[in-house]
C-alpha cells in the first residue's frame, strides 16, 4: 500500500492536477455547464413525448399538444452545437483572462461557427431562399463548436494582450466601446474561418464539421462509448477523489463533448419513439456516483440507522440528507474518506459494481437505458431515473441503494467499532478520574 501511495503521489497526482487545471478543459466544462438550463428544458419536453401510455398520447394529440411539445427539443437539445459555440467562448474568455470581452468573444465564436455551416439555396421558390441544415448545429457539431470557440478565444487573447484594438474616447458608452475594441480581432477571425470554409469546400469532406465528425468524433465516440473505457475512467476518478482531487471535474470534461452529443441524440430518439442506443452517458455515470463519488448512498443510510459510536451517529444526521442529493463532500473531507486506507476498497469497488450491474441489466433489456441528461446527478434515486426517461432504471436505483449498503456495511462497522471503543475508553478514563 505504501508503494501504491508513493506512486500515486509522485507520478499520477501531478498529471491529474495539470489536467484538472488545464484552461482549455475548464473552458469546455464551464461552457457546457452554463447550458444546463437549455439542456434541462429540452430534456423535460423530450421525456414528456417519451410516455407511450395510449390514453395520455391520445389526450395530447386531441389538443395538438404533442406537436407543440416537440417544438422545444427541436430548438434546444437538437441545436446544442450552436449554443456551445457561444457558451464555451463566453465562459472560456473569463478563464483565459479576457472576461471584459466575454460577450463579444461569444458572439464572434457563434458567427464563425455559423459561417462554417453549409448553406443550401432553394431555387424552386421565387425569390430563391437560403437555408441552413440543422444537422450542422446539433449533436454532430459539438466538437466543431468546441474547436471553433477555443480558436476564437486564443485569437482574441492575442489581440487583447498586444493591444491591437481600436480605442474609443472617454464618454462613449461601454457597450459601443467594447464592440469597437473587438472589431479588429473579429475581422481577422471571420476571415480566417472564411478561408477555412473555402479550403474544405474543395476537399471530399466539403465542410470542416464533416471532416471533424468523420476523422475525430466517430472514432472518439467508439473509444469512450465502450464500457471498459467507462470503468477505467470511473476508477481513475475515484482514485483522484481518494487523494483529495475532484475526480469528476478531471474526468468528465474529457467525456463531455461526446456525451452531450449522446444526450441530444437520445432525446431525439425518444421523441421519435425509438430505442436509445447510446447507453453509456451522463445517466450511467450518475448511477455509478449514486449518493456521490464512491456510491456512498448506502453508507449514509447505514451510518444514520446503525451507528453505535456517538461520532458517527451525529455525523450520520448531517450526511444522510446530503447523500440523498448526491452531495458527499462532508463524507470525503469530514469522515474522512480521503486518504483513508480502510475505506479505499469500497470507495473504488462500489461504483464499479453498481454501474456494472446497471449496464448489464440495460444490455439484457431488463431496464430501459438513460437519456443521459447533464446536471441531474443531484436528484434522489428513482426520481433521477424518471427524469432521464427510464422508470425501470429509477427502480433499479433503489436496488442500487441496497447494493451500496451491502458493500459498505462491513467496512463501516469496522471503523464504527473502532470509534465506539475509543469513546468507551475515553469515557472510562474520565469516570475513573
Amino acid at each position: 500500500m505504501r508503494k501504491f501511495t508513493h506512486f500515486m503521489e509522485e507520478k499520477f497526482i501531478p498529471i491529474a492536477t495539470r489536467i484538472s487545471n488545464n484552461k482549455l478543459l475548464k473552458s469546455i466544462s464551464s461552457g457546457s455547464m452554463s447550458l444546463l438550463g437549455v439542456i434541462m428544458l429540452g430534456a423535460i419536453f423530450s421525456v414528456i413525448t417519451s410516455i407511450t401510455w395510449e390514453p395520455f398520447v391520445n389526450l395530447l394529440n386531441s389538443f395538438g399538444l404533442l406537436t407543440i411539445i416537440n417544438y422545444v427539443p427541436n430548438v434546444t437539445t437538437n441545436l446544442i452545437g450552436l449554443y456551445m459555440a457561444f457558451s464555451i467562448a463566453y465562459q472560456g474568455s473569463k478563464v483565459f483572462g479576457i472576461g471584459e470581452n466575454a460577450f463579444n468573444t461569444g458572439i464572434i465564436s457563434l458567427v464563425s461557427f455559423v459561417l462554417l455551416s453549409p448553406i443550401t439555396v432553394n431555387e424552386d421558390v421565387m425569390p430563391a431562399t437560403n437555408m441552413f441544415d440543422g444537422a450542422y448545429f446539433g449533436p454532430k457539431a459539438v466538437i466543431s463548436a468546441i474547436i471553433v470557440s477555443l480558436i476564437v478565444i486564443q485569437i482574441m487573447k492575442f489581440f487583447m494582450s498586444k493591444n491591437l484594438t481600436i480605442k474609443m474616447p472617454q464618454g462613449v458608452p461601454q457597450m459601443v466601446s467594447d464592440s469597437f475594441t473587438s472589431l479588429i480581432p473579429a475581422v481577422v477571425i471571420v476571415l480566417f474561418f472564411a478561408i477555412v470554409k473555402y479550403a474544405f469546400a474543395m476537399t471530399p469532406y466539403h465542410t470542416l464539421n464533416d471532416f471533424i465528425y468523420s476523422i475525430i468524433q466517430i472514432p472518439l465516440q467508439s473509444l469512450v462509448g465502450s464500457f471498459p473505457a467507462f470503468l477505467l475512467l470511473l476508477v481513475i476518478s475515484q482514485l483522484l477523489w481518494f487523494f483529495g482531487i475532484h475526480g469528476s471535474q478531471t474526468v468528465l470534461p474529457i467525456l463531455m463533448p461526446i456525451w452531450l452529443g449522446y444526450m441530444a441524440e437520445n432525446s431525439a430518439i425518444i421523441a421519435s419513439g425509438g430505442t436509445i442506443t447510446n447507453i453509456i452517458n451522463f445517466g450511467l455515470w450518475d448511477l455509478a456516483c449514486i449518493g456521490g463519488s464512491g456510491a456512498t448512498i448506502g453508507l449514509v443510510f447505514i451510518m444514520f440507522f446503525m451507528s453505535k459510536s456517538k461520532r458517527y451517529k451525529a455525523f450520520g444526521k448531517i450526511a444522510l440528507p446530503c447523500g440523498i442529493f448526491s452531495i458527499n463532500e462532508p463524507l470525503i473531507f469530514g469522515m474522512p474518506l480521503m486518504l483513508n486506507v480502510m475505506t479505499l476498497i469500497p470507495f473504488v469497488l462500489c461504483p464499479v459494481v453498481v454501474s456494472s450491474i446497471g449496464y448489464l441489466l440495460i444490455k439484457l433489456g431488463i431496464i430501459a437505458p438513460y437519456i443521459g441528461i447533464l446536471g441531474t446527478g443531484s436528484l434522489p434515486p428513482l426520481l433521477h431515473g424518471i427524469v432521464n426517461g427510464s422508470l425501470s432504471a429509477g427502480i433499479y436505483e433503489l436496488v442500487a441503494v441496497f447494493i451500496s449498503a451491502l458493500i459498505w456495511y462491513p467496512f463501516f462497522k469496522m471503523i464504527d467499532k473502532q470509534a465506539y471503543e475509543e469513546e468507551s475508553k475515553l469515557e472510562g478514563d474520565n469516570h475513573h478520574d
